[in-house]
């Protein structure tokens, strides 16, 4: 894995439309990491072809690939299906190869039509397990993500990671999510603790609400105790990239003010 700490960001809520004006905006603020979303690179049709560009491009700006985002799906209607989506590891492995990073962010699921909910823990814990048995031939790393209404769920996230109990498997600790699935703000140390001895990425967010009264806001803005969770990832040995995540408004002053933000929080803190 990359053990080199920095601070990143995700190539997610820019208004820019392609790589260059983003590792640009990245140099622009000393933005030494960036994350970038397997999606991104199949939206040209040769995704391949498209990440040996962009990693010319990560040398042109000297930007490294913090871990690349599988966008991946095991809850699937068929046993076709969900094999489909584990085969389609084998070129995301290879994507981030020729990042130059061997870390992955993946994803449990999500609901749909046609699959019972009795069913996600079996269709995921296969998935995964599948994943690392290749992450294991392939020197890859996984980082499982707090995401959507399934892993948000910290109790069934931290089961997946003990059932496999893999050096290949972690987390990707998003501090936001847990708020916006529903747990409370008082709860969340308590969450970050638990899944903190995981985590091999971090998604600093903040925000304030849950659900449909979630609204983005600045790092340092919202309601997330963030210097909380710098505190307990220092604490558990973490010294990977600190990834900022920001979905409000004004794209990029956003980011921007959350990157100046995080800068001096960490010069405080280490």
């Amino acid at each position: 894995m990359n053990k080199t700490s920095g601070i990143g960001v995700i190539y997610y809520n820019f208004s820019f439309n392609d790589f260059p004006d983003f590792f640009n905006w990245c140099r622009e603020h000393q933005v030494n990491f960036v994350e970038i979303q397997a999606n991104s690179l199949y939206q040209t049709g040769q995704p391949e072809e498209m990440a040996e560009k962009v990693a010319v491009l990560l040398d042109e700006y000297h930007l490294c690939v913090s871990q690349l985002s599988a966008g991946n799906d095991f809850i699937q209607q068929t046993p076709e299906d969900l094999e489909k989506q584990i085969n389609r590891m084998h070129q995301v492995f290879k994507l981030a190869h020729l990042l130059g990073t061997n870390l992955i962010r993946v994803d449990g699921g999500w609901p749909k039509e046609g699959v019972e909910e009795s069913k996600f823990a079996k269709l995921i814990l296969y998935g995964l397990e599948k994943t690392v048995e290749m992450a294991e031939k392939e020197d890859i790393y996984l980082a499982l993500d707090n995401h959507g209404s399934v892993t948000n769920n910290y109790q069934f996230q931290l089961e997946l990671l003990t059932q496999i109990s893999s050096k290949r498997l972690g987390a990707n600790l998003d501090t936001m999510n847990y708020r916006w699935y529903g747990y409370s703000v008082e709860e969340l140390p308590s969450i970050y603790e638990k899944i903190a001895p995981y985590v091999r990425h971090t998604h600093l967010k903040d925000g304030v609400g849950a659900r449909s009264e979630y609204q983005g806001k600045v790092l340092g803005q919202g309601e997330i105790p963030l210097s909380t969770a710098f505190s307990i990832l220092k604490k558990h040995g973490y010294t990977g990239v600190w990834c900022v995540e920001y979905e409000g408004a004004d794209k990029e002053k956003g980011y921007a003010e959350s990157v100046a933000w995080l800068r001096k929080q960490l010069a405080e803190l280490i």
